[in-house]
């Protein structure tokens, strides 16, 4: 802790607004609750949100269904009621190896790659032509990017493997399957079939690491009501995403709201001050009354 901050990895997302939760937890037991608090720690949310998905399951079986649901990623303690869905994604090109002065006779992992990164672009662009005239979110239309390109031995040899990391953030679900519908089509039903007319064993196939869909806003929602009077905030909308679309599919009220700013995520000397802490505990101190009528 310094001047009035406390760092460390991870401190503002979201640590911090589990610590707040853990702190509360005394409270919330000895308080005569007529409706229970259930905490949700999930793992690997970074990832994919791999974690969530299993938890909600067992949630479902068991028949438990919360009325509201906050997801306590960095908002400056703001009030977010939609952001964008987060769709993650690992293309592997298997192509055949040899020698680069006959690349007639191999087929170039790397190269069909820079193809398919390519479409990637353009259905990009065409994405953009589909931004719904209202969209609150900047930029307004769904996005596709390219994280990492992995593939090759040396610049001399026909490379036969190579992975490509990308990502894509839809508006609406519409827009992930139009997107997904025109990739998979272009990989699958073009590049793979002309690899495999040069080596039978050549393929593409992409691995789905994360689909989740986003937060929708639903004007008047329990859940949008009680995080405004309890913070007072204003609601708005993100970009960047969290599990909260997750529980709101499953017919949870959900919103985000915590403390941090997502400017400090991710960072070196990532931080979260007390004063955010501070307004955090007096939101879920205010739950209790609530939860006691």
């Amino acid at each position: 802790a310094s001047r009035d901050r406390i760092y460390g990895r991870g401190a503002c997302d979201m640590k911090a607004f589990i610590a707040c939760a853990l702190a509360m937890a005394p409270k919330f037991r000895a308080a005569d609750l007529k409706r229970p608090v259930h905490f949700a720690l999930s793992v690997d949310e970074e990832i994919g949100c791999l974690g969530a998905p299993l938890m909600l399951e067992r949630l479902d079986r068991c028949g438990i269904k919360p009325s509201v649901c906050i997801i306590g990623e960095p908002t400056d303690m703001g009030v977010i009621e939609g952001h964008k869905g987060c769709y993650e994604y690992t293309t592997v090109f298997t192509g055949l190896e040899g020698h680069c002065s006959v690349p007639e006779r191999g087929v170039n992992a790397v190269e069909y790659a820079v193809r398919f990164i390519t479409r990637l672009m353009e259905v990009a662009e065409e994405l953009k032509g589909r931004a719904p005239a209202d969209s609150p979110f900047i930029p307004p239309w769904s996005t596709i990017q390219t994280g990492r390109i992995h593939g090759g031995i040396a610049r001399n040899v026909i490379p036969r493997h190579c992975e490509v990391d990308w990502e894509m953030r839809p508006v609406t679900r519409d827009d992930a399957r139009y997107a997904l519908d025109k990739i998979y089509h272009f990989a699958n039903d073009r590049l793979a079939k002309e690899m495999q007319w040069a080596c039978a064993d050549a393929n593409v196939v992409t691995h789905v690491i994360g689909e989740v869909g986003g937060l929708e806003p639903v004007p008047h929602s329990e859940a949008l009501r009680i995080a405004r009077e309890l913070t007072g905030s204003e609601t708005s909308v993100v970009s960047f995403g969290t599990e909260a679309g997750l529980f709101q599919q499953l017919g949870i009220s959900t919103v985000v709201c915590g403390p941090g700013s997502i400017d400090q995520a991710h960072k070196p000397d990532e931080y979260v001050s007390l004063e955010q802490l501070g307004r955090c505990l007096e939101m879920l101190d205010g739950l209790i009354p609530r939860l006691c009528d």
